[in-house]
């Protein structure tokens, strides 16, 4: 599945998107291994207590996971997931 990260993310993760090879049944199994690739300073921007982090956005073939199945969301090889961290501006 291809991965895009946004803002603060790309910092976290050195990258603006890549390809996850690793089969993740659900978003909550692909979060669960992205946190333990790219640690804590992603987590804090995602995930709080186990769950998705105030303002995040996260996108699985361009529908918010909000309206879907939030962490349950399916995924397959050929999702597509945009992660945006939440973001302050004026």
């Amino acid at each position: 599945m291809k991965i895009s990260y946004f803002a603060l993310l790309r910092d976290a993760t050195k990258k603006s998107h890549e390809v996850w090879q690793r089969p993740a049944a659900t978003l909550r199994d692909l979060l669960r291994d992205l946190v333990a690739e790219y640690g804590p300073n992603f987590a804090r921007w995602i995930l709080k207590d186990g769950e998705l982090a105030g303002y995040a956005i996260i996108l699985v073939n361009g529908q918010d996971v909000r309206g879907l199945q939030g962490l349950d969301t399916p995924l397959s090889l050929d999702s597509d997931v945009f992660i945006f961290p939440p973001l302050a501006g004026g």
